[in-house]
């Protein structure tokens, strides 16, 4: 879908010496010579830090050497600041070389790494970024990877800069937890995340650049069957087919008359496959300046062979849609199993999995979760299955006036899923996991929600308590939702609907264990059958993670039990002749 956001997430591997964009007719952008690779690092000390709060500290002249001595990336979770929730600002002070050649600020990336949870960034004293939302809106955005872009002129080559980084922890942790953190080229970010390639050389370089030429003027000029040229038979991007694509820019076309795509910061690299690469932040842009799908870092994959878009090919990405329950665009991720692209007709269960407390769907990338999926399905005989990660926020998964979360998995995300992906699209073959918060959320949604889901699974979920969100009055009217409360009060044969998977901790910090091991009771009570598992652990990754072996046996026994009839392959496989993911 062209609302995705797309990060180093799943795509296939390239990196190599960049070549910087220069702007032409209706947004194209073209590449020129190769810029030199640039990196300098921001990790290690002489960073200053100062808990608490005044926009003053954004001056770059503000004298700090009375704040404490600091090093970055840092985890308040592991210092004295392990119970400290609230402001601090990071500040560092610091002399870049002589601008090398070929270097431009706008060639400039400055990353952050992760911050727990939000943060606003200010180089020389100028607002570059933020990321999350402080009090009284609070947002969380501690697994979102800070990336910004300083604008030209404002660094100081030769010379003095300044650094200031405001941050707000709302729970738990805190701080630069995770790099890299500097101002880096993105060819040098590409090697940071141990990707290599070749450099582009000027006829590669031309060759994508007529590609992205074409495809910027065929959507400025409305000419849909000219963009469609552009792509392969076999293109498939971050889950769109190429006839999915197409459609999507027509519906762009029709409802905002006349759009602008455009590609910003554009590098090409060659694969090991000979595939040209263009690592790029794409946007798509209505001429009365309505952003339809804002600034993303993409890597577009260019046949060297012909001008087409092959696409990346990912089968673990993010998405987005316009939600009308929540009245605003709305994210979520999906995982495909490796035989989704290997296949034209296939259909697959589906998994819905909920993120915890102060989350979102891009948390599940800092696990590295397409990778631990693609072991798991091929390590343990498991159904490969669609997985989809919503956007829950802090929202319980329920609907209250923060926001209308369950109505928004249940009677929006459900079925735009099973339109988009070939999915097997009954309850049989539907599953529901979550974790913490979204243990609980699983079993709500899953116990009011029969006619979607079969399979029921939490990870050390919060079943001993009510959603706590919303109003003083939405909160009481929600008590009884509950999980363990929500299964005193079926009857045994409402039940039975469903299966079940759930663990807890022993040292669980909430207690969590001992609401699982309720829970046992509870069910066992009404004569209900289910898997769970206690032992040692706290309310950490380290406890649930190594269970999802667990909670994904739960749901294929579940779709086993229920067999499909696959459809016939209606056509040949497309190959490209080129190895993907």
């Amino acid at each position: 879908m062209l609302t995705l956001v797309t990060a180093l997430v799943g795509a296939p591997a390239v990196t190599g010496s960049p070549a910087v964009a220069r702007t032409g007719p209706a947004g194209t952008s073209c590449a020129a010579p190769a810029s030199p690779d640039f990196g300098f690092d921001l990790t290690g000390g002489g960073w200053r830090f100062r808990t608490g709060d005044d926009p003053s500290w954004s001056d770059p002249a503000l004298p700090d050497s009375s704040w404490d001595g600091w090093s970055v990336p840092d985890n308040w979770g592991r210092t004295d600041l392990a119970s400290y929730d609230g402001f601090a600002w990071y500040r560092k002070t610091f002399t870049l070389p002589e601008r090398p050649e070929g270097v431009t600020d706008a060639s400039v990336v400055a990353s952050l790494g992760r911050v727990d949870d939000a943060d606003q960034t200010f180089l020389n004293g100028k607002e570059i970024g933020s990321t999350g939302a402080f009090p009284p809106a609070f947002d969380s955005a501690w697994e979102v990877p800070r990336t910004y872009y300083p604008p030209d002129g404002l660094l100081h080559w030769g010379g003095t800069n300044v650094i200031a980084v405001r941050v707000y922890d709302g729970t738990g942790g805190g701080g630069f937890y995770q790099g890299p953190v500097g101002l880096y080229s993105k060819s040098r970010l590409r090697e940071l995340a141990g990707i290599t390639a070749a450099p582009a050389n000027a006829a590669q370089i031309g060759h994508a650049c007529a590609v992205l030429d074409a495809q910027h003027r065929a959507v400025a000029r409305g000419r849909l069957s000219r963009y469609a040229a552009t792509l392969d038979d076999g293109f498939f991007h971050q889950g769109d087919t190429r006839q999915q694509r197409v459609a999507e820019v027509r519906a762009m076309l029709r409802d905002a008359g006349s759009v602008t795509l455009r590609d910003q910061q554009a590098e090409v690299v060659v694969d090991g496959q000979g595939r040209l690469v263009v690592d790029t932040i794409r946007s798509w842009v209505a001429d009365d300046g309505t952003v339809l799908s804002p600034p993303t870092r993409e890597f577009l994959y260019i046949d060297p062979r012909r001008p087409r878009e092959l696409g990346d090919h990912a089968r673990f990405f993010r998405n987005s849609y316009h939600s009308a329950a929540m009245g605003r665009q709305v994210g979520f991720s999906v995982y495909l199993p490796p035989s989704y692209t290997r296949t034209t007709a296939r259909r697959f269960p589906t998994v819905f999995m909920l993120h915890g407390f102060n989350g979102s769907n891009i948390e599940w990338e800092a696990r590295d979760m397409g990778k631990v999926l693609d072991r798991l399905f091929a390590e343990k005989g498991m159904r490969e299955s669609v997985v989809v990660f919503p956007d829950g926020a802090s929202g319980w998964w329920t609907d209250s006036s923060e926001g209308k979360y369950r109505t928004m998995v249940a009677q929006e995300l459900t079925p735009l899923v099973d339109r988009v992906y070939r999915t097997i699209a009954d309850r049989d073959h539907r599953g529901v996991s979550g974790v913490s918060m979204g243990g609980h959320g699983a079993f709500t949604l899953g116990l009011t929600r029969p006619d979607l889901f079969s399979s029921i699974a939490s990870h050390m979920g919060a079943l001993s308590f009510p959603p706590l969100v919303g109003t003083a009055e939405e909160r009481a009217a929600s008590a009884g939702q509950q999980p363990i409360k929500l299964v005193d009060s079926m009857t045994s044969a409402q039940l039975k609907e469903h299966t079940y998977y759930f663990d807890g901790g022993d040292q669980d910090e909430y207690r969590f264990g001992q609401a699982a091991r309720d829970m046992a009771r509870a069910l066992s009570a009404k004569g209900v059958a289910y898997d769970t598992q206690n032992g040692d652990g706290h309310h950490d990754d380290a406890y649930w993670m190594p269970k999802l072996n667990r909670s994904f046996a739960l749901h294929s026994e579940q779709f086993d039990a229920h067999p499909y009839r696959q459809p016939a392959e209606h056509r040949k496989q497309h190959t490209d002749g080129y190895t993907w993911p």
